[in-house]
């Protein structure tokens, strides 16, 4: 963000982190009885291929990395995008929202993935125009495959409907990412759970605080998205037959929400489970400690007086001393032994 520091509004940065690469671009056209898909990958191809899709053909655009920002910036300008939003596609640090301008709706989301403990999120870019959805993603979950094998089905809802259930079904496949991060992060939880009740080390306590972090980021994430699928129930720009389908989204974000806090309260939980089972362990220490003490006071106590440099020595003089001796260290120690026993000290 550093880099855009002083920069007029609607300047084209991109500031997230994946390295410059050409952008691939995938243009799929449907309707009823047919599904045309088609990948290019320079400017010029996919200004000709965009001048001859007509006003009333469905169209799914999808552009992705959006590293190179000088020709993010010339599809923006091709498709007649505001500066502005081309300046919010490549600001991939953006918060989810939803913006209306006067003859399309631009929705930004996050797609989260989780992978060796660390959670990382990308921005997803969806322009609603007309007939047509443009998405620029940062990352996706397969470039939105299991979609494009949904429209290649002749009785799907998908080739049925219009651009507005399209969008539905690509934000409905980011929300439903969700869920399976979340199961992952449950696995976590289970694991961590056992490791810190079982055998507590100082790197449970770093477990916790990072699945805590990352609870915090994924609710971050999740939370604006209620305002944006909210946004999108009420704009005039979306039909009302597809309202429903938005208000069971907006339903599946309000889980995700209170799983996070379930998830949430239990990982804070473990920290005093921690200190628990560190004291319960320091306990059990400590009586082991003490009874091994205990045994060999009476051990001491017998080894030091008669170790004493007494002239009248009756007692060790005797033959049998040596035997009463030996018989007594091992007697009293077993007797210690079975009281404790009895005690259920141990």
């Amino acid at each position: 963000m550093l880099e855009k520091i002083g920069l007029s509004p609607g300047s084209t940065i991109y500031t997230g982190d994946i390295e410059k690469e050409n952008p691939l671009i995938s243009i799929t056209t449907f309707d009823l009885q047919n599904v045309d898909s088609k990948n290019y990958e320079s400017i010029e191809e996919t200004l000709r291929a965009y001048s001859n899709i007509s006003k009333d053909t469905k169209a799914w655009i999808h552009i992705e990395p959006i590293s190179d920002e000088e020709k993010i910036a010339k599809l923006c300008s091709l498709f007649n995008l505001h500066s502005l939003v081309a300046e919010d596609i490549l600001s991939v640090n953006h918060r989810p929202k939803v913006d209306e301008y006067d003859d399309y709706i631009f929705v930004v989301v996050k797609y989260a993935v989780f992978e060796n403990h660390v959670l990382n999120f990308y921005q997803i870019s969806f322009v609603l125009k007309g007939n047509q959805v443009i998405c620029f993603a940062d990352k996706s979950p397969d470039r939105f495959s299991i979609i494009q094998k949904r429209l290649e089905k002749l009785e799907s809802r998908g080739r049925k409907s219009g651009s507005q259930y399209l969008l539905f079904a690509l934000i409905d496949l980011i929300v439903d990412d969700y869920f399976l991060v979340l199961e992952e992060i449950s696995e976590e939880i289970e694991d961590l759970e056992d490791e810190i009740i079982y055998s507590p080390t100082k790197r449970s306590i770093e477990h916790v605080h990072l699945l805590k972090r990352n609870l915090t980021n994924l609710k971050k994430s999740i939370w604006p998205m209620r305002e944006v699928i909210n946004t999108l129930m009420r704009s005039d720009s979306i039909e009302d037959q597809y309202r429903m389908f938005y208000k069971d989204l907006y339903d599946h974000i309000i889980d995700i929400i209170d799983i996070i806090e379930g998830y949430r309260d239990s990982v804070s939980g473990f920290l005093d489970i921690y200190l628990s089972t560190l004291s319960n362990r320091m306990n059990e220490i400590m009586k082991t400690l003490s009874i091994i003490a205990t045994i060999f006071i009476p051990l001491s106590f017998l080894t030091g007086y008669f170790g004493m440099n007494f002239k009248a020595q009756t007692i060790l003089e005797s033959a049998s001393a040596y035997h009463w001796t030996n018989l007594s260290m091992i007697a009293i120690p077993l007797a210690l032994l079975g009281y404790f026993k009895l005690r259920k000290w141990f």
